[in-house]
């Protein structure tokens, strides 16, 4: 099970019956979790998109909640993002 996961099933209940606030709060601690991570501003950063689609049938309220870490190269240059997502 992954870190998310975790702070998801931390009340003991079922994913199914958690709500909009359980799972705020669980990304809320998720987030505060230290990582060993460069002291640079995009090396480790919370990211949420939101917006209604409609992609497959009516207009649905999404909310995605993401946490990304930067990989830099062996000169410290950027290289790419490693991508946790969640979705909601």
């Amino acid at each position: 099970m992954g870190l998310l996961e975790d702070e998801l099933h931390s009340g003991r209940r079922t994913l199914a019956d958690l709500d909009t606030e359980d799972t705020w709060l669980a990304f809320l601690r998720f987030g505060r979790r230290l990582f060993d991570v460069p002291d640079t501003a995009d090396a480790d950063g919370l990211l949420f998109q939101y917006g209604t689609y409609s992609f497959s049938g009516p207009p649905t309220f999404a909310l995605d909640l993401t946490r990304q870490f930067e990989i830099s190269d062996s000169s410290g240059d950027h290289d790419h993002y490693v991508v946790l997502p969640g979705q909601g």
